[in-house]
């Protein structure tokens, strides 16, 4: 989960955050990035990918994705091998040859969660390697290719607040101070703001003004408070009537 969230504000910001405050493209570095890891279906080792930048583009749903969004898929590629969550092996003629490295971006190998959290399960490094896990439909209903990397850093946070194995019908509504976005994700209140309605506007989640009692005075609080909607996921992608 450390490349969603970091352990406090004098930590560096998580992978999550730079990818969106790099400048330009941070839509599709976090998009193109979690679709590399997602390919990643080998438990012991990064498993080497030689797909093309078209295809990359259409899979994210990039407009032209013969021309511009091959552009902007090349562009991410380098940042990301710039930054250290990828090696890139040019191949003339070809596609380049992508391996996914350590997802935090300190480029050693990778090495999936699982794998690493069972190896070092009596380990004290072992909680590090706990990690929430999207659902493909993520993918396969085509949400990777509509939601903007507000929506999609939003859901991250959604599912890092749930916690590994939470995530189900009963699981609580969650409320996300400015504090805590800050301190914890790195991220402003307009991104929360703009991915939460994102996230509504497909059915993904569902906002409710709700009291909250904060732990500094006992005063009552009405807060956003959110719940991730399961079942949405399940169903083709398909944008509401929210703006």
């Amino acid at each position: 989960m450390d490349f969603i969230a970091r352990g406090g504000p004098d930590e560096a910001f998580p992978p999550l955050a730079r990818m969106l405050r790099g400048g330009r493209g941070g839509d599709v570095r976090l998009r193109l990035m979690l679709s590399l890891l997602w390919f990643q279906t080998d438990s012991r080792r990064a498993v080497p990918l030689n797909y093309p930048s078209q295809a990359w583009a259409r899979l994210l749903g990039l407009d032209k994705p013969e021309t511009a969004g091959v552009r902007r898929v090349n562009d991410a590629v380098r940042w990301l091998a710039a930054n250290k969550f990828i090696f890139v092996k040019t191949n003339p003629g070809s596609a380049s040859q992508i391996t996914v490295l350590n997802e935090t971006g300190d480029g050693s190998d990778y090495e999936p969660p699982g794998s690493a959290a069972q190896r070092l399960r009596d380990k004290p490094a072992g909680p590090k390697h706990l990690y929430v896990q999207i659902p493909e439909q993520m993918w396969t209903n085509g949400y990777i290719s509509m939601l903007k990397g507000a929506g999609l850093a939003f859901y991250l946070m959604l599912l890092e607040q749930y916690g590994p194995g939470r995530l189900d019908e009963d699981a609580p509504a969650v409320w996300i101070s400015p504090k805590i976005l800050k301190d914890r994700y790195g991220l402003s209140d307009d991104t929360r703001t703009r991915g939460m309605k994102e996230l509504e506007a497909f059915g993904l989640v569902t906002v409710k003004r709700q009291p909250i009692n904060p732990d500094d005075f006992d005063i009552e609080r009405i807060r956003n408070t959110y719940t991730l909607n399961i079942d949405t996921i399940q169903e083709p992608a398909k944008r509401g009537n929210l703006a």
